[in-house]
């Protein structure tokens, strides 16, 4: 579908129109939109620009162009700054939308003898040919108007040159769709036109503008702001339908309404211009062969959780673009900028927490101390070392000059760096490293000397820095950190925006210990056993005991067990958590009772009771662990006289309801 030439301008020329006067002065900061930043051209990027349907040749930071003039017969020079390729990044969107409209321009135009003979089409009150004809009428309205008269492209120049001499001839296409595209920009008209045809170039040359964008994004403030969400969604989605990256959602099978990932009844199918329903965009984002005009669900960004789910499914064909709130606006910009503007995240510690299997400390960790922050998880077992944890040069296939596949080493990143970068990268946010189970393996030797970093002051930062012991590891993330703009290290640091955050479980047979001099440097919390947590699962079993069955709780048989281990003086981390078994173990009767057996019934046997004995909880009549098993899957009573009288106590005697029943009948 071809959106109209000026609505789509004004996407981008609000952000440059100056609007206030301060001092005589018109006030720059209406062109936030428009301050790049600086940027540097690797050799797989100048390979790329040099090939740009344009004459030019790529420099670090720079770019000579050079400009033959055949009528003049003259050659001339021009040195462009690095930042002019960032027009290009900004201007993307407008680039596609223009691209769309030549390309139907040269089929109207292969349609007709002469540039007189369009002018004549476009200029009749009911324009008829068989190329417009296939379009949707938006689309036949939109082009006709553009082309028609110079207000509806921006005032943009004609395609038609009026020559007096040579007749009407059309304009070169790369004059004519870098007329329109300067007039969304603040650049002044003498440096205007070098940056057009550079312009142009990009939209000729799809590999390399490909490449600018996934390498350059970042250096733009944003590709679109806008004052309320559902004006941002379509603009991002009226851009990825002139892609054709929206047809994928629709199928045959669909009916008025198609879903968008998780969000229900997204997209509308109608087939007038205007949806006909107050709850989606009253413009649509697209035409579908199969569905006509497509329209967008309004307040798809209106709560935080919605900027998320929307923010990834965009991402899934914009690689790193996320949609952004800030100060009531919202943004579409690079997921990996750099943004040094926000207040910074201060206060970062390093925590472990520990407690009886089953007490929910992952969950703690994930859903409070980590709420709102983004997290990176590793787990600890006990061949993980140094190179895991912080990242090491490994073997990769890669290809030469001559396209032969050859092994070279690079740096692959581990949990601590890819959190580390992460952190440098958004100061603003708060950055979680989470390490599972971190006594399951030498937790001194695998954090090696950055053991020396978990010194903090009292922002949360690196009380002492270190030098980087593997130069490849610093050079890889000043690598990252300058392909966002953050401030490149010189030495390792943790950040005050870096949390580091673990779950230990002293009662495994396979922890390792932790000197005193590492833990020192950790904070503990303890996670109590707390069974009036409402999410601990409530299923209720049935339990055979010498007097008969019966029903009890998971919590109150827990606590039965609990209450017995501590009269044994067990330890209180080897005692039964109330998220021991969960909710999906305890799906149904059948996958509970399997779930006891094998997994409680074995930990209670082989790592509780192997060294004050079974008897303490099971019937002394069970010697082996198989004979115990079998008999429980045979409904048999394994619990030993105290636990059946507790059993007895807490729950509910089969039998007893339907007597009391009969009894008052």
């Amino acid at each position: 579908m071809l959106s109209r030439i000026n609505t789509v301008g004004s996407w981008f020329k609000n952000d440059s129109d100056n609007k206030e006067l301060e001092n005589n002065r018109y006030n720059n900061q209406w062109l936030n939109g428009f301050m790049f930043d600086d940027i540097t051209f690797d050799d797989e990027v100048k390979k790329a620009f040099n090939q740009l349907p344009i004459d030019i040749e790529m420099f670090d930071q720079h770019a000579l162009v050079t400009i033959n003039n055949k009528k003049t017969k003259t050659t001339n020079q021009c040195y462009i700054p690095s930042q002019y390729f960032l027009y290009a990044v900004k201007l993307q969107p407008l680039v596609v939308l223009l691209n769309n409209y030549m390309r139907l321009f040269s089929q109207v135009k292969n349609s007709v003898p002469t540039a007189s003979d369009f002018e004549n089409l476009i200029n009749t009150q009911q324009p008829s040919n068989h190329v417009l004809n296939t379009l949707d009428s938006h689309s036949k309205a939109n082009f006709i108007s553009a082309f028609k008269d110079s207000s509806n492209r921006m005032g943009g120049k004609n395609i038609i040159n009026d020559g007096k001499t040579k007749g009407k001839k059309y304009r070169s296409e790369s004059d004519f769709m870098s007329s329109i595209l300067l007039q969304a920009i603040p650049v002044p008209n003498a440096s205007s036109d070098l940056l057009g045809q550079l312009l142009y170039a990009f939209s000729q040359a799809p590999l390399a503008y490909a490449i600018l964008m996934e390498n350059y994004s970042t250096s733009v403030p944003y590709l679109f702001k806008a004052e309320n969400g559902d004006e941002l969604i379509v603009q991002i989605l009226s851009t990825l339908g002139w892609q054709g990256l929206l047809d994928s959602y629709f199928s045959k099978d669909s009916d008025r309404y198609s879903d968008w990932g998780t969000v229900d009844k997204a997209f509308l199918f109608s087939g007038s211009q205007e949806s006909g329903n107050s709850q989606y965009v009253e413009v649509p984002i697209h035409h579908s062969s199969l569905y006509k005009y497509v329209y967008i669900k309004k307040g798809l960004l209106d709560t935080d959780e919605l900027v998320e789910v929307v923010s990834d499914l965009v991402s899934v064909h914009w690689k790193n673009m996320s949609i952004q709130k800030e100060n009531g606006e919202f943004f579409f910009r690079s997921s990996l900028r750099f943004d040094d503007t926000s207040p910074a995240f201060t206060g970062a510690t390093n925590k472990i927490f520990y407690g009886a299997p089953g007490t929910g400390k992952s969950h703690h960790i994930h859903n409070v101390e980590c709420e709102g922050a983004d997290t990176i998880v590793t787990v600890f077992h006990p061949d993980t070392q140094y190179g895991d944890f912080v990242g090491a040069l490994k073997p990769n296939m890669a290809t030469d000059e001559n396209g032969k596949s050859n092994v070279a080493y690079q740096f692959r990143q581990g949990p601590f760096t890819k959190a580390l970068i992460e952190a440098k990268s958004h100061p603003s946010k708060h950055i979680c490293l989470i390490i599972e189970e971190i006594n399951r393996a030498p937790a001194a030797a695998v954090f090696g000397e950055l053991f020396q970093l978990l010194d903090r002051d009292k922002n949360g930062q690196s009380t002492y820095k270190i030098d980087a012991s593997d130069p490849d590891m610093l050079m890889h993330i000043n690598e990252q950190l300058s392909s966002v703009g953050a401030p490149e290290l010189l030495q390792l640091e943790i950040p005050a925006n870096l949390s580091i955050l673990a779950t230990m479980n002293s009662s495994d047979q396979a922890v390792m210990p932790m000197d005193a001099a590492f833990k020192r440097r950790w904070s503990f919390q303890y996670i109590d056993i707390d069974f009036s947590n409402p999410d601990v699962p409530n299923h209720n079993f049935q339990i055979a005991t010498s007097d008969g069955e019966y029903n009890i709780f998971w919590a109150e048989l827990a606590k039965i067990i609990n209450d017995a281990l501590i009269d044994c003086n067990v330890a209180e981390d080897r005692l039964i958590g109330p998220f021991f078994l969960t909710k999906r173990e305890m799906k149904n009767s059948l996958t509970a009772k399997e779930t006891l057996n094998g997994k409680l019934f074995v930990y209670l046997w082989d790592d509780v009771l192997r060294h004050i004995g079974p008897k303490k909880i099971f019937s002394a009549k069970y010697k082996t662990f198989g004979k115990l098993s079998s008999a429980f899957r045979k409904n048999t009573a394994v619990f030993n006289s105290q636990i059946e009288e507790k059993i007895a106590e807490k729950g509910q005697k089969l039998g007893i309801t339907e007597t009391v029943k009969d009894a008052s009948e």
